[in-house]
């Protein structure tokens, strides 16, 4: 009787789970119906007057830049702000959040963090990857560093990715 009350259970959160997958998809097909909803109604516009709007755009965001509080510019449009390090067992959990003020939506935008000793020796690099990153929006991402004390961890640089 027992193990008719696992499977059940088991097949009860599979399905809790695959109700939470399709609801995240759900939201991601809304969010891309509303890009290509916008991208459409641009359609109208001659290509002139959009370059000269981008221009315009182009010339005011250093000053929101600028604006960002407690984000730190990494370059290519891409801010971060919390990062942190923290232990997990032999490896190091690394934390943080990514703004994208770029011009350019990311289905993925790829980092490579460096890290640095008290000798400012190079002493990890590591790529990491923050999936579905459209411009104007922040998020979260983690990375697990492999083999490194938090100890070592004194410097670290960010930098995007081609």
């Amino acid at each position: 009787m027992s193990d008719k009350k696992l499977i059940a259970q088991d097949s009860s959160s599979k399905l809790n789970m695959l109700e939470i997958v399709i609801s995240n998809l759900i939201a991601r097909v809304e969010v891309l119906e509303k890009r290509v909803s916008e991208l459409e109604k641009g359609r109208g516009v001659s290509s002139g007057i959009l370059k000269q709007q981008k221009k315009e755009i182009a010339d005011k965001e250093p000053a929101k830049f600028l604006s960002m509080s407690g984000f730190e510019d990494i370059g290519r449009g891409f801010f971060t702000k919390n990062v942190r390090f923290n232990q997990f067992g032999n490896n190091v959990l690394f934390t943080g959040e990514m703004a994208n003020k770029s011009d350019k939506n990311y289905r993925f935008a790829k980092f490579k963090l460096e890290i640095y000793d008290d000798k400012d020796l190079l002493i990890k690099e590591e790529e990491f990857t923050i999936p579905d990153i459209p411009k104007d929006t922040t998020r979260n991402f983690e990375a697990m560093l492999l083999g490194i004390g938090i100890s070592l961890i004194h410097r670290y640089v960010i930098k995007g990715v081609d």
